[in-house]
């Protein structure tokens, strides 16, 4: 049930905070150090063909700058570079690299994680401006009428932008756009054979996923950020189906429990990481503000599954690696205050350590992006440090 070469052992290194404290300043100083204004950050021979400066949130210069600005605001990295001036030029070619590189039509969707919503949302904690709010605001609005697809993409992308924009600006409308989107997101909900899930219309194909990224749980993942402000029924509606799609769903086996893709274009694949698998599925899910003996249960087994698995070979990042899963571990320790979760997390950080160093000792540079890359572990490594998972995009910006 765990596929072979997709993990590797952990290192025997022992938690120590000072190298974890280290390896952030390392990470931060290479991503300064290669930042240049006109082309951001080089490609990394890792990136599946993405070429030098890309600019989107997901994988390029807009999650980079927004986790270094991240990172020295909380206080985990004492460098810091203005980026204020390259903004213009960031948000720019965000909307031509998302016309030239989305599917078909995607260009009209307000994309968090790969249009100029989410380089607008960082150039609102960094410069605000009115004009920029708008921006936001039209991106996240043209979602009412379009497909929902799913959190990268589409609607509830643009219900996690409204909450942090509501955060940082205190305007009423955010609340308004995210009450219409809740409900026609939960008007969608479809009662299936597999339980309560959604079909997402993606990529020229409707399919049902799970994930936080592309499924069901990133479909979640705005209703349970904006939990206040869901209607007491939207709320009871929500504590119904969760469970109730989570266990449908479950894969259980003596090691733990997973979750694997339900769509028609991917075989029964076990693949064990944030965007697919029982790591993702915990890391949304353990956020809950509700909770039942049941549902507890089958979160703890998540994480025993993603224990068992061990961390990934693919990397040390966010998405599909090692940092990614680990995160699930935070969050059971948030929700369990069980000790032994923060000392599996804190397992996870000392790997993904070793293999940020030899990454980079290969390619002779650091990877620059949020959910692929170094900064992102950045971002992780601090959160084993405090103990206080936030993970990047979702629960911060």
């Amino acid at each position: 049930m765990i596929t072979p070469g997709r993990h590797r052992p952990l290192a025997q290194s022992q938690w120590d905070e000072s190298a974890v404290r280290a390896a952030i300043d390392d990470i931060v100083a290479d991503a300064i150090a290669h930042f240049d204004p006109d082309t951001f950050w080089p490609a990394h021979p890792s990136d599946d063909g993405v070429g030098d400066g890309a600019p989107s949130f997901y994988k390029g210069a807009a999650g980079v700058i927004w986790a270094l600005d991240y990172l020295h605001r909380i206080g985990a990295a004492h460098v810091a570079e203005d980026f204020r001036p390259v903004l213009p030029r960031l948000i720019e070619r965000t909307v031509i690299d998302h016309a030239a590189n989305s599917p078909a039509d995607y260009e009209k969707h307000g994309s968090l994680l790969r249009g100029d919503m989410g380089a607008a949302l960082l150039a609102m904690r960094l410069a605000p401006t009115v004009d920029l709010a708008d921006l936001v605001y039209r991106r996240a609005e043209a979602n009412n009428e379009l497909p929902i697809r799913e959190l990268m993409w589409g609607m509830p992308g643009s219900m996690v932008a409204a909450v942090h924009m509501a955060e940082m600006t205190g305007e009423e409308r955010w609340r308004r756009l995210f009450e219409v989107q809740a409900a026609r997101l939960l008007s969608e909900l479809e009662d299936t054979p597999q339980g309560p899930l959604w079909t997402q219309d993606l990529y020229g194909a409707k399919d049902r996923f799970l994930g936080p990224v592309h499924g069901f749980a990133g479909n979640v993942i705005p209703l349970l950020l904006g939990w206040d402000w869901l209607t007491a029924a939207q709320q009871a509606d929500v504590a119904e189906f969760v469970p109730k799609a989570l266990e449908a769903n479950a894969w259980h086996y003596d090691i733990g429990t997973t979750w694997g893709p339900r769509s028609k274009r991917e075989k029964r694949l076990f693949i064990c990481q944030h965007c697919h698998g029982a790591p993702g599925m915990v890391t949304t899910f353990a956020d809950a503000p509700f909770a039942t003996p049941e549902l507890d249960a089958l979160l703890r087994d998540g994480g025993r599954f993603a224990w068992a698995a061990g961390p990934l070979s693919k990397g040390s990042n966010l998405c599909h690696g090692t940092g990614g899963n680990g995160y699930a571990f935070l969050k059971l320790y948030r929700r369990t205050q069980d000790q032994v979760w923060l000392d599996r997390a804190r397992q996870f950080a000392m790997t993904a350590i070793v293999q940020y160093q030899g990454a980079k000792l290969v390619a002779g540079r650091g990877r620059y992006s949020l959910w692929t890359g170094d900064v992102g572990l950045a971002i992780y490594l601090w959160d084993c440090i405090t103990g206080e998972p936030r993970f990047p995009t979702i629960d911060v910006f």
